[in-house]
């Protein structure tokens, strides 16, 4: 049976380290490999768990590990490799500079979109008188993305081809629809839950909330990092204008030249109260005082999912983090309001 120091090397060492570039006679102390060929070794730890689980625990021992290769390859070989990383450092210093150039770039950009941006807020919160060039345009190309297959659909259904007043009642009733009407509603709640990421994130709770977000957008910092804007309408549910999320980048650029994520922040949500509160529900729970017998009734918290979450991940369950330190006590026992119907319809 071989021993454990014949185990396989981790995968990403090669098979065997002959090569054209090596002389024929060059000698290497390669490590040898455990034939998964060998019915009798597949018989001896198929009948012995014990030994494939220590085989098992030394190979996870090996990852990471020198195979031995680069020590065993001759004098030119290891010089060919030295250079081979000097090349690979110049390498990382031009990622380095296309990184912090892609970042500008980026920026650049940023700013270019900003009136656009500027005026998708104002058009779908109705706050620009829209101008008819504009809808035209924008129908124009909307049919043509579509194949004018709203303007088919219009014809099945005689769309246009109706009498005088029937023309007429339309306009009407346009008219009045449009008077209440004020720019394009729930336009990014409709955006979020067409974008499948994110609508797994929203919950039916989350929705009415979601109704009052009026604009959505990134803005990147002067350091590397960048910021997601939430602006909300007045509304019921919290006192924020606005909810922020901000992504920040480690300082120092990563080995390959590249920026890495250093950690996110979001802004704490001030909701109106608990009942507003759609990442947590509320459970109301009686408790009765073991010696003077006198039920009171607490209110417990606890997360529950939610798209807001994204802004303040929900604590780990627990008093501390359910706000119950203070309310519960030794003297307080847990009510069964089952329990308690049941006895009351028995005893009346």
């Amino acid at each position: 049976m071989p021993s454990f120091n014949d185990a396989p090397t981790p995968q990403n060492t090669p098979a065997s380290a002959a090569g054209s570039y090596m002389p024929k006679n060059a000698s290497l102390d390669i490590p040898s490999t455990i034939s998964e060929n060998s019915e009798l070794l597949k018989g001896m730890l198929a009948n012995n768990p014990a030994l494939l689980a220590s085989i098992q625990a030394k190979l996870g021992e090996l990852v990471g590990v020198d195979s031995g290769y680069f020590s065993s390859l001759p004098k030119k070989a290891k010089e060919g490799v030295y250079v081979l990383k000097t090349l690979q450092e110049k390498q990382y210093v031009i990622e380095a500079e296309f990184q912090a150039d892609l970042l500008e770039l980026e920026r650049k950009y940023a700013d270019k979109y900003k009136a656009i941006y500027e005026d998708r807020k104002k058009i779908v919160n109705g706050e620009v008188e829209l101008k008819k060039e504009d809808i035209e345009h924008g129908k124009a190309v909307l049919e043509e993305e579509l194949g004018d297959e709203e303007e088919e659909d219009g014809d099945e259904n005689g769309n246009g081809n109706g009498n005088g007043n029937g023309n007429g009642n339309e306009d009407d009733d346009d008219a009045k629809e449009n008077a209440n009407v004020k720019g394009v509603p729930f336009f990014w709640l409709t955006a979020m839950q067409n974008l499948p990421p994110v609508a797994d994130m929203i919950s039916d709770r989350d929705v009415p909330v979601l109704e009052h977000l009026v604009d959505l957008r990134m803005e990147y910092m002067d350091k590397p990092g960048f910021k997601l804007i939430f602006e909300f309408s007045p509304n019921e549910y919290f006192k924020n204008k606005q909810i922020v999320k901000t992504y920040y980048y480690q300082k120092e650029l990563g080995y390959t030249g590249e920026f890495v994520y250093d950690h996110a922040e979001g802004d704490e949500i001030q909701w109106t109260d608990n009942k507003h509160n759609v990442t947590v529900e509320i459970e109301l729970r009686k408790q009765r005082n073991k010696h003077t017998k006198q039920v009171r009734t607490i209110e417990k918290t606890t997360p529950t999912y939610s798209f807001f979450n994204f802004f303040s991940p929900p604590s780990l369950p627990g008093n501390a983090a359910n706000g119950d330190e203070g309310d519960e006590d030794d003297e307080f026992e847990e009510v069964d309001e089952e329990l308690e119907a049941a006895l009351q319809n028995d005893y009346s």
